[in-house]
């Protein structure tokens, strides 16, 4: 049944769409191909422009920048995946919240680590998780509302943080916990994303309105806004944007250095990236 599944699923039409940017410049947007992909749930990319997804079942899906593909795992998680990470190419991180266990792959989709939260000594729930430098993992504890690192050698916590201290909202909601370049990125929705120090210090914060979550890649931060992709950068808090004139909605965001990877639940599009986003 996966197999006739993960068919259907490679049976597109390849096709290219002009999408004007929102200065109006000659530049194009184009579009390089797109899939109908029932239920999907994460998308991510590796330094090698290859596309991860996932679907609410949990099954994992690689394909390369060509839209071919290349691999597919039925993940031990069989459950929606919180958070799907890609970007260390080598390996590939995928957190469930529902079932509180993680896992990491390696590039081939071979299972390196397959753990529960509380294997690695933390009893509360966790929203979020995701991966840090010296092998360690970050999570956000909703029981204590807590921001803990532990090692992941002998799961002792290094760094822990109230996050109720910084954040002044009742119904915080975390929906992006991601470490780049030894700052560590939070995003609540609707309110915005929290700059910490690989140490678990408070730096800055930079307002941002949306429930969808960001990518982070350089200096910079990208977010859907309405029907916008926003760029913005962390350091200069300068924004530029090019418009998302889509006949759906697209609310998942991915990027590699070629392309822009949207999709939302029923399907997913990539397009060329331009030079200057």
């Amino acid at each position: 049944m996966r197999s006739n599944l993960i068919e259907t699923i490679f049976t597109w039409v390849l096709a290219l769409a002009f999408i004007p940017l929102v200065n109006g410049q000659e530049e194009h947007f184009v579009k390089l191909w797109e899939a109908t992909i029932p239920g999907i749930d994460k998308i991510s990319t590796d330094g090698k422009g290859n596309i991860f997804i996932t679907d609410k079942q949990g099954y994992l899906f690689q394909f390369n920048a060509k839209g071919e593909p290349l691999n597919q795992l039925a993940t031990s998680l069989s459950a929606p995946v919180t958070y799907l990470d890609a970007f260390k190419t080598v390996n590939i991180f995928l957190f469930s919240a529902s079932l509180q266990r993680f896992k990491i792959l390696d590039r081939f989709l071979n299972p390196i680590v397959d753990k529960s939260i509380d294997e690695i000594g933390v009893l509360g729930w966790v929203s979020q998780a995701c991966l840090g430098n010296n092998n360690s993992l970050w999570v956000y504890d909703e029981t204590d509302l807590r921001l803990k690192k532990i090692n992941l050698n002998n799961n002792a916590l290094l760094q822990a943080q109230a996050i109720n201290t910084i954040i002044q909202k009742n119904d915080l909601e975390i929906i992006l916990l991601m470490e780049r370049y030894n700052l560590l990125f939070l995003q609540a929705a609707e309110v915005g994303i929290y700059i910490f120090d690989n140490q678990a210090n408070f730096l800055e914060k930079i307002p941002i309105s949306t429930s969808y979550k960001s990518v982070i890649e350089g200096d910079f931060i990208y977010t859907i806004l309405q029907d916008q992709l926003v760029k913005t950068n962390y350091l200069t808090k300068v924004s530029k944007s090019i418009t998302l004139s889509m006949a759906k909605p697209l609310d998942r965001l991915a990027l590699s250095y070629l392309h822009i990877i949207l999709a939302n639940e029923k399907g997913v599009a990539i397009f060329e990236r331009p030079d200057d986003f």
